[in-house]
């Protein structure tokens, strides 16, 4: 008995025929069936699709302009006008006559020391004035002068060129200051020998720096100045006191400053004035010297007018008879960062009193409790976690999200309470170095042009070569940019 045999027989190229001779193809995918030549057109097809969707994608999402922080250099090298203020009077005579002075120009008087005397007539005058017993120096007044020139020989040196000036100004003060002692001894002796009820000694009532000069701010306090005084078109009325012959009452004799304590008022651009907010000491060069001077610090605003005012304790008699003085601020040369003005933007926090955070077990910082209500009513306390932008010792800025206007907060431990309402206006700018805006807080120190200039360096702030948003308007918080 014979059987069909219906095995199907494979040929070479991988087909198979039928019991009736038919040949089958094996089946051919969708890439294998494709003439070569398609199919580099059907991979720049997809390439095509793909970039069509991210142009449509970014084209609603709108493009992003990005800057890139640059560094500025600013400098304080400018030399401004600053008014003296001492605690300074004007001594005036009582009588009329013929005057003597017997204290040197920018000399201290102790105080009952003889300052001047008055001779109604001309004969005491005239003695004191011919010198008459000045040529008899006493042992300990030759001593005096022989100390100054030894020592001037003792520290002589060929490169100290100033020591001669120094030498030739504490002689001459010696020697004037021996020559007064010998005219007052003669003045004593010639007014009790006839006329003495003609002849009135001027005693200092206190200690203080005499000066022949005087001008239309004696005794003015800052108080007293304003902006116009620092023109260069104000005149000051400017006055020499000393006289040489016969003077009438009331005259003013000699200037007395009474405190080497004095004061620098100095009128100073905005930028100065906000880099020294924070300073409550400075080093200023006055009239160009070579070594700075260090005072207390005090930066006042008047309307639109910027001042500084610096408290020295030393060099009051050095400048005793100089009323403007160029000053110059020893501020070190800072370097701040340069950003756009449009990439500045301010931004509205609530400002929460920092006691009102509370620590908490699960989480790691601090937190806030919102007073809240369960379903049954009853009172209940919920965690929020809110990031301090910023903190200034006292409060912390919260970003405006995070709470309620009304919210209740306590402290459950100190049992304090808060309302949420008091909001303050912060100046950041949006960082986008994370492919997100992020609000940076920044510090301006001035406004140029086009360009604001901010401190380097601040917590959390921005850093140089950051990227942040050139339209801060047409950014928002938290949002991607890639």
């Amino acid at each position: 008995m014979s059987s069909k045999r219906n095995d199907k027989i494979v040929n070479i190229d991988g087909s198979r025929r039928g019991s009736g001779g038919r040949v089958h193809q094996p089946k051919k995918h969708l890439m294998n069936r494709m003439r070569p030549e398609y199919i580099g057109v059907f991979i720049a097809f997809i390439i095509l699709v793909y970039m069509i969707i991210n142009v449509i994608f970014f084209s609603n999402k709108g493009l992003v302009s990005i800057y890139e922080v640059q560094a500025e250099e600013i400098t304080s090298s400018s030399t401004y006008k600053g008014i003296a203020l001492r605690n300074e009077e004007i001594i005036t005579s009582a009588n009329s006559g013929y005057i003597n002075y017997y204290v040197q120009n920018g000399k201290r008087a102790a105080k009952n020391c003889e300052i001047y005397s008055i001779d109604e007539g001309s004969r005491n005058f005239n003695g004191i004035t011919n010198g008459r017993g000045v040529d008899k120096l006493a042992d300990n007044d030759i001593k005096a002068v022989k100390n100054v020139v030894y020592g001037y020989l003792d520290a002589y040196s060929d490169f100290k060129i100033n020591s001669v000036h120094e030498f030739k100004q504490e002689f001459s003060d010696t020697i004037y200051s021996l020559v007064n002692d010998n005219s007052i001894e003669n003045m004593k002796d010639i007014a009790s020998e006839e006329y003495a009820s003609a002849f009135h000694v001027k005693k200092a009532d206190r200690a203080g720096v005499i000066s022949y000069k005087t001008d239309s701010f004696c005794g003015y306090s800052f108080d007293n100045i304003t902006a116009e005084m620092f023109t260069d078109n104000y005149k000051l009325d400017v006055q020499n006191l000393k006289s040489t012959g016969l003077i009438s009452a009331g005259n003013p004799i000699c200037r007395i400053v009474t405190d080497d304590s004095w004061q620098i008022a100095v009128k100073i651009p905005e930028e100065l004035y906000i880099r020294l907010l924070e300073m409550n000491t400075v080093s200023i060069y006055i009239n160009d010297y070579y070594l700075p001077v260090s005072g207390d610090l005090k930066t006042v605003q008047q309307g639109s007018d910027f001042y500084a005012l610096i408290s020295l304790d030393k060099y009051m008699s050095t400048y005793i008879d100089e009323r403007y003085l160029r000053v110059e601020f020893d501020v070190d040369d800072e370097l701040g960062l340069k950003i756009p003005v449009s990439s500045k933007i301010d931004k509205e926090f609530y400002t929460i009193p920092l006691s009102m955070f509370v620590k908490n077990e699960n989480y790691k910082g601090e937190v806030l409790l919102r007073e809240a209500f369960d379903a049954e009513g009853n009172t209940v306390y919920e965690a929020i976690y809110p990031t301090k932008y910023f903190t200034d010792g006292a409060f912390a800025y919260i970003d405006i999200d995070s709470l309620n206007e009304g919210d209740i907060l306590e402290n459950n431990k100190t049992g304090e309470r808060l309302r949420v309402s008091s909001k303050a206006i912060i100046e950041g700018v949006f960082n986008v170095n994370k492919g997100y805006h992020q609000f940076v807080r920044i510090e301006k120190i001035k406004a140029s042009g086009e360009y604001i200039i901010i401190k380097k360096n601040t917590p959390n702030g921005i850093r140089l070569y950051d990227h942040i948003a050139l339209n801060a308007n047409e950014a928002s918080d938290q949002t991607i940019i890639y």
